[in-house]
């Protein structure tokens, strides 16, 4: 996915970048705009060199989507299904196997939380600017 910015702070080799929400926006869902949020932040990789107030474009890995959707929906419909299936075959108590079923998700997003961490450092989930298309001009008084 690529997005049209403006660089709103930087630091190091990291850029602030401010993206205005769209009409598609509403339907997407990929950047996670709040529901009344006319912009929102993200923090990219700076190798470009951009200062303040550019307008850039940046985009982020769509492999990241995949492995993300993987996480967070299939990965937990496995844990319920296999915790509810062992639990029914074993225990055959309704109540022990929407017990275990639970315990799992919420073991498996405790887990998942310390991936995440791991993950927003790898390149799959990192975005980077890949062009300045507006540099500003500081006028020295």
């Amino acid at each position: 996915m690529q997005e049209i910015g403006k660089v709103v702070k930087t630091d190091g080799k990291r850029a602030i970048v401010k993206v205005d929400k769209k009409d598609e926006c509403s339907k997407c869902g990929m950047c996670l705009f709040p529901k009344n949020a006319t912009s929102i932040e993200f923090s990219v990789d700076n190798t470009l060199g951009a200062t303040e107030g550019d307008t850039v474009l940046f985009e982020s890995d769509s492999d990241g989507k995949l492995l993300g959707a993987i996480l967070v929906f299939l990965i937990p419909l496995l844990i319920i299904g296999g915790s509810a299936l062992i639990a029914y075959l074993v225990i055959k108590n309704e109540l022990w196997t929407l017990f275990l079923s639970v315990i799992g998700i919420a073991v498996w997003f405790v887990i998942l939380s310390f991936i995440d961490k791991r993950l927003t450092t790898s390149k799959s989930f990192s975005r980077k600017i890949i062009s300045i298309e507006k540099k500003t001009e500081n006028v020295a008084e």
